[in-house]
C-alpha cells in the first residue's frame, strides 16, 4: 500500500529553554500487568441532525468489514463485552457505546510482549456518487496508550493501493481519551478522487500496547458553518516554554492567587470561511460575576485552527468556587453549536494548595520494576507570594496496609531534586483509608514552618518505605506532563505521571492582615514544644468573636474553645495541653471569617 499522511501541528513561539529549572523527566514506565484501577467514562457530544450516506453500527458482527495485517497476526474482532480481562495497571474499559456491539483490536489481552502490529479494519466499497460534495466521517472510539502506539483513519478509492490517512491518536498517554469520544473528519477531498469506490480504513500500529475500540461509523453532511472550542485553559502553562510558571491548580490558597490567562484553540470544522470569529469568557466567583471579556480571532478558513487568549484575569481571592465559561461565536449561524461552549472550575481556599479534584478515582503504587521499593509521589507548586508551608496533606487508597509508615518530604525544583525538608513518620490507621469515591486526607506536619519566598518552586511529596507494608497513594484527575512526579530514592529514578497524586501543600493562613476585625499577623504559641500548658498570643484589629480549634494529625478535633467576643488589641489565651498525647497538632484561630493556622508540639 502507498500511504499519504496528513498531519496538523500547532506552532508556539520559540522561547529560551533556560526558563526550565531542569531537563524534563521521562514518563513513569508503569508495569503493564502490575495493579488495577478504574477508568472513568464520559458521554460523547450529540450528533448534529443530518443525512447519513453510510452507516455501520456493528450491531452483531463486523458486517462485511475485512481485516488486513501488514505486520503481525493480531486481528480486529467484534465484541459486545469489551477487552479481555487483564491485570494491567491501566486496564482498558469497554467502549461506552449505546448500540449493541462494536469493533475492537485487543492488543493488551491478545498481543505479546515485543510483538509489532500494523493492522487494518477496512470497510466494504461505498458508493457516494450521489452524495453531496462536502462530507464528513464520524465515529465513536475509546483509546489509551501504553507506550508508542498510533492509530490512523484513512480513505482509499482504488481498492487499498493508495491511502489518504490522518493520525487520530498519537502521544495520548495512559489516561486515554473520553469514553466514548466522538471523532469527525472532513473527507470531502479524499472522496472526490473516486466517489463511487470509497473504502474506510481504521489502522492500528503498535508494539504490544492496549488497543482501540470503534463504533457507530457514519458518513454524513459536512456543515458549512461549524466552529469548535478545543483545549480550554485558565493559565498559560506549557512546560517547554514556561517551566513551572503558570501551572494550572485546582485549589489556590488566598495568598497564592495570581493573574490568569484564559485561552483556547478555536477550529473551523466546516467547509466555509467563518468571519469575525470571537472568543468570549465569563468568570463567576463566590460573590457573583468577576470577569467578562471577548477577543476577536478574525476570519477562519476551512479546517483552520487558531490559538486565542484574553488579556488576562486575576480572581478576587474570595474563598469558594470559581466557574469559567468559555464561548465561541461567529457572524454565520453555527450549524452545530454543541461544541461552541466549554466550562472549567477552580477553588480558592484559606490555606490549601492542590492539583487534584478531591475525590479518589484511582491510586499509584510502584511500577513493575520497583515492586517493594521505597517510593514517593507528589506535585510541583510555585509560590506567587511569600508564605510558610506547614504540612503535607495526602489521601490513601484502601489497599494500603494499616500500620504502614508514611512521611512527607519537600524537594527543590532541580534535576535531580535536592531535599529541603522532611517530616516525622506517620503510622497509617484504618480511619485514614479511602475507597474509590472517598475524600479523606491525612495531614503530616513539618517539624517547623518552612519559609518560602515568592518565585520558589517546591516538589511536595508523600513517601512510603516499601517492603511488605504496601502503600497505595490515591489519585484524582489528570496532570500535564512534568507536574506530578513519582520518585524512587533508591536507585534514584524519578519520572512524571499523569494521574494526579492527592498530595497537597498546606500553608499558614495570613490573609486579611491589617483588615478591620481581622487577626493580625504574628499569632504564636509559647512555649512550643510544650510540656502541657501554653499561651497563644494574637492581636485583634477591632472587637470580634474568636474561636480556637486544635486537631491531631488525623484531623480529629481534640480542643474546641469559643473565646467569646474580645476587644481590639493584644490577646493572651491559655491553651491546656495537659490531656494531649505526645505528638504534633495544628491550631486554628478564627475571627470574622479570617483564620490563622499553626503547629503545636506536645512533648
Amino acid at each position: 500500500m502507498k500511504y499519504i499522511y496528513i498531519s496538523a501541528m500547532l506552532l508556539a513561539p520559540a522561547m529560551a529553554l533556560a526558563q526550565q529549572p531542569h531537563t524534563p523527566f521521562l514518563p513513569h514506565p508503569e508495569g503493564k500487568h502490575s495493579g488495577n484501577v478504574v477508568a472513568t467514562s464520559t458521554a460523547p457530544a450529540a450528533r448534529a441532525k443530518s443525512l447519513d450516506y453510510y452507516t455501520e453500527e456493528f450491531t452483531s458482527s463486523l458486517n462485511g468489514w475485512t481485516v488486513v495485517n501488514d505486520l503481525g497476526n493480531l486481528d480486529w474482532t467484534w465484541t459486545d463485552v469489551g477487552p479481555g480481562t487483564t491485570t494491567s495497571t491501566y486496564p482498558v474499559p469497554p467502549l461506552g457505546t449505546t448500540t449493541g456491539g462494536w469493533a475492537i483490536i485487543d492488543d493488551d489481552f491478545l498481543g505479546q510482549n515485543g510483538t509489532e502490529t500494523n493492522t487494518w479494519l477496512i470497510s466494504p466499497v461505498i458508493d457516494l456518487s450521489l452524495a453531496p460534495q462536502y462530507l464528513k466521517l464520524e465515529f465513536e472510539q475509546y483509546f489509551q496508550e501504553f507506550q508508542n502506539d498510533t492509530t490512523y483513519v484513512g480513505i482509499t478509492v482504488d481498492g487499498g493501493l493508495n491511502w489518504n490517512q490522518i493520525a487520530i491518536n498519537d502521544d495520548v498517554g495512559r489516561d486515554g481519551r473520553p469514553n466514548p469520544e466522538l471523532i469527525d473528519l472532513n473527507i470531502s477531498d479524499w472522496v472526490a478522487l473516486g466517489p463511487s469506490t470509497v473504502q474506510i480504513g481504521f489502522r492500528y500500529s503498535a508494539i504490544w500496547d492496549y488497543g482501540w475500540q470503534v463504533d457507530n461509523v457514519h458518513i454524513t453532511d459536512l456543515e458549512a458553518n461549524d466552529i469548535a472550542l478545543l483545549n480550554t485553559h485558565y493559565t498559560n502553562f506549557d512546560f517547554a516554554n514556561t517551566g513551572f510558571s503558570e501551572i494550572e491548580y485546582s485549589i489556590y490558597p488566598q495568598e497564592q492567587v495570581r493573574p490568569m490567562q484564559l485561552k483556547t484553540d478555536i477550529k473551523n470544522k466546516g467547509y466555509a470561511t467563518q468571519t469575525d470569529v470571537t472568543f468570549g469568557v465569563d468568570v463567576t466567583g463566590p460573590g457573583g460575576p468577576e470577569y467578562t471579556g471577548n477577543t476577536v480571532a478574525g476570519d477562519l478558513l476551512a479546517a483552520e485552527l487558531a490559538p486565542v487568549a484574553n488579556d488576562g484575569f486575576t480572581p478576587s481571592a474570595a474563598i469558594g468556587l470559581y466557574e469559567v465559561e468559555f464561548h465561541a461565536s461567529q457572524n454565520e449561524v453555527d450549524d452545530d453549536p454543541s461544541d461552541n461552549d466549554r466550562s472549567m472550575t477552580f477553588q480558592v481556599s484559606s490555606d490549601v494548595f492542590a492539583h487534584d479534584d478531591g475525590t479518589v478515582q484511582q491510586y499509584l503504587e510502584q511500577g513493575i520494576d520497583n515492586v517493594g521499593d521505597q517510593f514517593e509521589v507528589g506535585n510541583y507548586y510555585e509560590l506567587f507570594q511569600d508564605q510558610d508551608l506547614l504540612s503535607v496533606r495526602v489521601a490513601l487508597h484502601e489497599n494500603t496496609v494499616v500500620g504502614a509508615l508514611i512521611y512527607g518530604i519537600i524537594y527543590d525544583d532541580q534535576n535531580p531534586p535536592a531535599q529541603i525538608d522532611l517530616t516525622a513518620d506517620y503510622e497509617v490507621t484504618l480511619a485514614d483509608l479511602n475507597p474509590l469515591g472517598g475524600t479523606s486526607f491525612v495531614d503530616i506536619p513539618l517539624n517547623a514552618p518552612l519559609q518560602l519566598s515568592a518565585g520558589t518552586v517546591v516538589l511536595v511529596m508523600a513517601g512510603s518505605y516499601g517492603g511488605s507494608e504496601q502503600v497505595s497513594f490515591a489519585t484524582s484527575g489528570n496532570s500535564a506532563a512534568q507536574v506530578s512526579i513519582i520518585n524512587y530514592p533508591v536507585p534514584g529514578d524519578i519520572f512524571y505521571v499523569t494521574k494526579t497524586p492527592m498530595v497537597r501543600a498546606i500553608f499558614e493562613n495570613t490573609t486579611g492582615i491589617g483588615e478591620v476585625g481581622s487577626i493580625a499577623d504574628g499569632a504564636v504559641v509559647t512555649p512550643n514544644p510544650t510540656e502541657g500548658s501554653a499561651v497563644l498570643s494574637f492581636t485583634l484589629g477591632q472587637r470580634a468573636r474568636v474561636q480556637l480549634e486544635v486537631r491531631d494529625m488525623s484531623g480529629r478535633l481534640v480542643l474546641n474553645s469559643d473565646l467569646g467576643k474580645r476587644v481590639a488589641g493584644q490577646q493572651l489565651v491559655d491553651v491546656d495541653g495537659r490531656n494531649l498525647s505526645a505528638g504534633t497538632y495544628t491550631w486554628t484561630l478564627s475571627s470574622d471569617g479570617q483564620r490563622r493556622t499553626g503547629l503545636l508540639v506536645r512533648n
